[in-house]
């Protein structure tokens, strides 16, 4: 008897940690990411997007998202190499990290213009942003949009000026701003 019922609460345990994990989303990396633009010369635009992320989304609303700067995108080799070793020293600093919650009970099914609240972590430190979104939720899948840009500053995260100064020399010396728009896209699937 007392096997039966440990093998009772064993099964029970399991399923309802099952039925917890079916209420969890993780972030498809094959369809999300985050796009900035550097600005050098005062006009001229340079865009990259990051594919390479991971993260969960639970059904109370917290979201914790990794994002490997090694998988910055420029349509640039040389250009990728240069922002990842000279100005965010990739190889010195963890993957940025976004966390957060969203006020799920607000959400409902279908889609809601908000303002969402995080935590991110670049370059060892810690800042808090309001990121201004459109959230999908559709039972099965949650889509997660920028409905405006949001502007980062390389100092705001303590990047030395230096990084900016030393990439700007293997351009000639050009002009770079330190500051640059930020978009994201991301699909979380149950």
């Amino acid at each position: 008897m007392k096997k039966a019922l440990s093998s009772l609460a064993m099964t029970l345990t399991l399923l309802s940690s099952a039925s917890f994990a079916s209420d969890n989303y993780t972030l498809d990396s094959n369809v999300s990411s985050v796009s900035f633009a550097t600005i050098k010369k005062q006009y001229i635009v340079e865009p990259a997007t990051i594919n390479t992320l991971s993260g969960t989304l639970d059904s109370s609303g917290l979201f914790n998202v990794s994002i490997d700067l090694n998988g910055i995108d420029t349509g640039v080799e040389i250009r990728n190499t240069r922002l990842n070793e000279i100005f965010f020293e990739s190889a010195k600093h963890s993957p940025v990290t976004v966390t957060g919650k969203v006020d799920w009970a607000s959400l409902g099914e279908g889609s809601l213009k908000m303002n969402v609240p995080a935590e991110v972590t670049l370059f060892g430190n810690t800042k808090s942003i309001e990121f201004p979104v459109v959230i999908l939720n559709a039972g099965d899948m949650v889509m997660v949009s920028s409905s405006a840009p949001v502007i980062i500053g390389a100092a705001d995260f303590g990047i030395p000026s230096k990084n900016l100064t030393d990439l700007a020399a293997t351009v000639g010396d050009i002009g770079i701003s330190d500051r640059v728009p930020l978009t994201l896209n991301l699909m979380f699937r149950k």
